[in-house]
């Protein structure tokens, strides 16, 4: 039997205490999940402190993919359906928008570069995320989630990063050896989560789940999150899908039910901050040199003004606010996981050249201070709408409840 092994202990000790010890920034107004990616780029990918040859690194890879898949969960969860259900023009249209015009961008820009319309695809994938994992902390740390405007974001972003992971998922069995049983694949996923579920078991869940979140809400709360993760993954989508359906599973069934937002917080925030620190160890330095200035410029500009300009549009067409808009537009193009995922599966089969594929990381890591510091801006010199400082139905209901 093999013996237990305590490496993990170092990487836990380095990823802990250098974000620990970076959080005097919080007083600069930079926010705790850039904090977080800035100490992975300065201890990993800079320093080499933490690096694929560090022990027990391997443990730190699967704890920021649980990070991930927690931080969708809690997405899911804190998103409010009631909001789309009373405005799915509004927020489906801008959603659209934002998704559709930076995906047409990466496509047009790929097929300039003479890529192959697959890579294309897969570029145009890349280039229209908007990561959730990103949006929901920001939102969650300012304490925006509480107003409509904070909701309306997070539901536009949150159909947004659904698209785009549908896309992902697409291209990934259109790419891979078997097309056409992969492509039914991931519609007949589609159809369980968007129709079957909801419509034949939802009632059945609200009445058995809840007893079992009472007595032990983290352990059922996970348990439901890695099953729906395992079930998407296993049917060729992307597993962090399953974990923003159990966030959305979970919140509809404890409704007036038993607390879980606040138990899972702490296993949220401890496994969030690996995932971060990972993020930035991704940020290759190198890159900056093997990319070519050119190339990088091209998919920067593309990549962060395709994002803002659309969600400017949409915003403004749909009358979602002023600052509402703002702050919607400068968030549309932070990205991690999906765009990175997408750029490493066009680059491991060959569709994507190594070029464009660091041009790629490059463009996700400075969409995200790009994105947290355009916020950060219009947050605090944008002045409101005052119809855009009412609080959500869901924050009004739970002031009401601490009142009775």
């Amino acid at each position: 039997m093999a013996e237990f092994t305590f490496h993990f202990v170092l990487i836990l000790a380095v990823v802990y205490g250098t974000s620990y010890s970076l959080r005097f920034l919080e007083s600069y107004g930079i926010p705790v999940v850039a904090i977080e990616i800035l100490a992975g780029i300065l201890f990993g990918s800079i320093l080499g402190i933490v690096g694929p040859a560090s022990p027990g690194f391997d443990f730190l890879v699967t704890l920021a993919a649980f990070g991930l898949l927690l931080i969708m969960f809690q997405a899911g969860f804190e998103l409010d359906p009631g909001l789309i259900k009373r405005e799915p023009w509004r927020v489906g249209l801008v959603s659209v928008l934002t998704f559709f015009v930076p995906f047409l961008s990466g496509v047009g820009l790929a097929l300039y570069l003479g890529f192959t319309p697959f890579a294309a695809y897969l570029v145009g994938v890349v280039i229209s995320t908007t990561s959730l994992g990103l949006v929901h902390p920001l939102l969650s740390d300012l304490d925006i989630l509480q107003y409509e405007q904070g909701q309306l974001i997070l539901s536009i972003t949150g159909l947004n990063d659904i698209f785009s992971i549908i896309a992902l998922a697409y291209g990934i069995a259109l790419t891979g050896g078997n097309p056409i049983f992969a492509g039914l694949a991931v519609t007949g996923a589609l159809l369980l989560f968007f129709v079957v579920i909801p419509l034949f078991f939802l009632d059945w869940l609200k009445d058995v789940a809840p007893t079992r979140l009472a007595e032990d809400p983290v352990t059922t709360s996970i348990l439901i999150t890695v099953a729906l993760a395992l079930i998407t993954e296993r049917l060729g989508i992307h597993a962090v899908l399953g974990g923003f359906f159990a966030g959305l599973l979970l919140d509809e069934i404890t409704i007036d039910g038993p607390e879980i937002e606040a138990p899972m917080r702490p296993v949220v925030t401890l496994a969030a901050s690996a995932f971060f620190f990972y993020v930035g160890m991704n940020f290759d330095v190198s890159a900056l040199y093997s990319a070519g200035l050119t190339l990088i410029l091209l998919v920067v500009v593309i990549g962060i003004g395709s994002k803002f300009v659309s969600g400017l549009v949409g915003g403004y067409a749909m009358n979602i606010g002023g600052k509402t808009t703002m702050l919607l537009a400068s968030l549309m193009p932070g990205r991690l996981s999906i765009s990175v995922a997408a750029a490493e599966i066009g680059r491991s089969r060959g569709i994507i050249s190594a070029e464009l594929y660091n041009a790629f990381i490059i463009l996700s890591t400075l969409s995200v201070f790009i994105s947290t510091g355009a916020f950060q801006y219009f947050i605090r010199y944008y002045p409101p709408d005052k119809s855009e400082e009412e609080m959500s139905d869901e924050a009004k209901e739970q002031i009401s409840s601490e009142g009775e």
